[in-house]
């Protein structure tokens, strides 16, 4: 289980990658509400981005939010540190998600 600080660190990762130059033009009418649960921490996380652009990154829950992932905090850092891909946390139910298709596979370019 990893702690809440390198949760925090990691979903900053995923914020700065909306102003890496190569995946920005993918992202330009991107306005969604990203909630991320960490069972294991008992917590949850929402990014919200409005036209690409990252407005805020909160510890809350929304009610209804576009993309919802579900994940333990050990795989999302291992994911990040690029020790497990995406597609096959997601195959083996480490990561669960839930939103539109399309949005899904935006979030795997932001993983």
């Amino acid at each position: 289980m990893s702690s809440k600080k390198e949760i925090e660190e990691a979903l900053n990762i995923v914020k700065l990658k909306f102003d890496d130059p190569n995946l920005k033009p993918r992202f330009v009418s991107f306005s969604k509400n990203m909630q991320f649960t960490f069972p294991d921490l008992q917590t949850t996380y929402v990014i919200k981005v409005n036209n690409g652009m990252v407005q805020s990154l909160l510890e809350e829950t929304i009610p209804n939010p576009d993309i919802h992932v579900t994940i333990d905090s050990g795989i999302l850092i291992d994911i990040m540190n690029k020790k497990i891909n995406p597609m096959t946390a997601y195959q083996t139910g480490k990561l669960k998600a839930k939103g539109n298709l399309t949005d899904l596979l935006k979030l795997q370019k932001l993983l």
